[in-house]
């Protein structure tokens, strides 16, 4: 179902009491966002679905949509697919149903969700809350109960929920759904211990699960809310965020905190990664462990800031000036960025080195009711060791060297950006800048992810290769794809730099068909596995740009 209205209607508010609500019921559920660039104004809507069973993807069309008002909501016409079997429920004082919407031929329920000889400043006896009288008809119609319905009110509204007008619309919400004659009724969930959660909160959960205790961030669409939740929460733990002046003291903060001994990191998108580009080297070069977490969006440039995209691979693997190895990883669902986020500092502390985490708007900011996640095997900074005299950067048979806290008798030394001898300090001679390298170059090489690499869903001749939210739609036109007697397997990528070579040749062995799947212009993964030759000449690539999401329906039509 949709909630769609004009920004500041709050069509995100009624989508997440109805997603509350329906966790608190035992389903699960997954609420993804549409809404313009503009701070106040515009267009929003709250993309939600709920089922008795995980939900990994956006749906090929939505069964109801509910217009709290109809202004600028056609900019949404062509993500949002509706057809004739849809219902639309709308308040016949917001006007007619707009062409964009119309022209889907769904069916139109009339809901007065205002008293029309009203003050528009007193916007009826329902109260002012239209949201949340929608939400709570809509949830009434799908068999959700009133206890249900307050506890999500609560939960998203806190203080307000009490109000005499939220508590007006909820009520009258309730009672509105009885005129109406509609069958909506949703299947009996198996209730279980479950988590409701977006994916920023889960980045930033797993952050602070591996151990960060310092970031350094500038706020930036779509990752402004991450590091909203994340400085109250760092502070209970007695850790820091601090607001920086730009992307560039964000970064550099972020390796101070890391070279003073804390595990530290950054939040950005793609313009801020940009910036960043330099001070990443720096870390590469000085062997300063960080996390870097883009949540891609629509570039180049400004771009389309609130929605998404995957168009960072290339500048996230390849960004950096000469040769500076370094780990990017990318969450499969919401419910991995919390695994992720972790293993990416556990890696970062035991490798000594930047990583990038790819997340994308697609998953950072959609809300999910799924199961805990497995945790990952810790890992920590190596701080002591290695024999005397001191040599921070000392060529021999382990590349990851110690790396003491400052203040360490006997073991001092320079975070150095300038090529360096074993000991840091700068010289200009060949044979030491080759030595540096291979130390840097070695680490990587010899990085094991285990089976965190990614995962393999299914079998068959044809394999399809994506990451990130594409994971998700993926898997859904594999299982379509199957009952119809086409075994598909997909291959959901989290490690995407260093390649898993041997991972990757194992789990498309007998496949007659790759297919690579993403969504930039420039086909960037696919030529970043070709370019390492970790699938044939002959693979395929399915590449567009955002905004628009994969559907199963169009995958599985695309692979048969």
């Amino acid at each position: 179902m949709v909630f769609a209205g004009s920004g500041g209607a709050g069509a995100m508010t009624a989508g997440a009491v109805f997603l509350r609500a329906a966790a608190e019921a035992g389903y699960y559920g997954l609420m993804t966002q549409l809404f313009g660039p503009q701070v106040r104004g515009g267009e929003a809507a709250a993309l939600v679905q709920v089922s008795t069973k995980p939900i990994s993807c956006q749906p090929d069309r939505f069964d109801l949509f509910v217009a709290i008002d109809w202004e600028k909501v056609e900019q949404f016409g062509p993500e949002i697919p509706l057809d004739a079997s849809s219902i639309i429920i709308a308040d016949p004082a917001s006007g007619a149903v707009p062409a964009a919407i119309a022209k889907s031929k769904a069916r139109v329920v009339s809901l007065r969700m205002s008293d029309p000889k009203a003050s528009k400043l007193v916007r009826g006896w329902f109260g002012e809350r239209k949201n949340i009288f929608a939400a709570a008809a809509v949830a009434t119609l799908a068999g959700l109960n009133l206890a249900e319905l307050e506890k999500a009110v609560a939960k998203v509204l806190g203080s307000k929920a009490s109000e005499e007008t939220n508590q007006n619309a909820l009520k009258n919400g309730v009672a509105a759904a009885q005129t109406l004659e509609l069958e909506l009724r949703l299947e009996a969930p198996d209730w279980a211990e479950r988590w409701l959660i977006t994916g920023n909160e889960a980045i930033g959960l797993g952050a602070l699960r591996g151990g960060v205790r310092f970031v350094g961030c500038y706020p930036i669409t779509p990752a402004t809310d991450l590091v909203e939740w994340l400085a109250p929460e760092l502070q209970k733990l007695g850790g820091r965020l601090v607001l920086a002046e730009d992307e560039l003291a964000s970064i550099n903060m972020t390796l101070g905190a890391s070279f003073g001994g804390t595990a530290a990191m950054t939040v950005t998108s793609g313009p801020g990664l940009s910036l960043m580009i330099e001070s990443i080297g720096l870390a590469v070069a000085a062997e300063v462990p960080a996390v870097i977490v883009d949540v891609m969006r629509g570039g180049p440039s400004t771009g389309i800031p609130s929605k998404t995209e995957q168009s960072d691979v290339n500048i996230s693997i390849y960004g950096a000036h000469g040769d500076a190895p370094h780990v990017v990883m990318a969450p499969m669902s919401v419910g991995d960025c919390l695994p992720t986020a972790e293993w990416a500092v556990y890696v970062a502390e035991s490798l000594q080195t930047p990583v990038i985490v790819l997340s994308d708007q697609a998953i950072g900011q959609a809300q999910a009711v799924v199961d805990p996640a497995v945790r990952p095997a810790p890992h920590q900074r190596r701080t002591s060791g290695g024999a005397a005299p001191f040599k921070r950067y000392a060529i021999g048979s382990d590349p990851v060297t110690p790396m003491p806290m400052p203040g360490t008798p006997d073991c001092q030394w320079v975070g150095e950006g300038l090529t360096h001898n074993e000991v840091g300090v700068p010289v200009s001679g060949a044979s030491a800048h080759a030595a540096q390298l291979n130390k840097r170059a070695k680490k990587i090489e010899q990085f094991d992810p285990g089976n965190w690499w990614g995962s393999i869903w299914g079998e068959g001749a044809t394999a399809i290769i994506a990451f990130g939210s594409n994971i998700g739609p993926a898997t859904e036109a594999a299982r379509r794809l199957k009952a119809n007697g086409c075994d598909t397997r997909v291959v959901g990528l989290r490690l995407l730099s260093p390649l898993p070579q041997a991972a990757l040749t194992k789990a498309l062995a007998g496949a007659t068909r790759i297919i690579v799947l993403e969504q930039n212009h420039g086909a960037q993964l696919y030529r970043h596995l070709l370019g390492n030759k970790a699938i044939p000449p002959t693979a395929e690539s399915l590449a567009r740009p955002g905004p628009l999401p994969f559907r199963p329906g169009e995958i599985a039509a695309l692979v048969a």
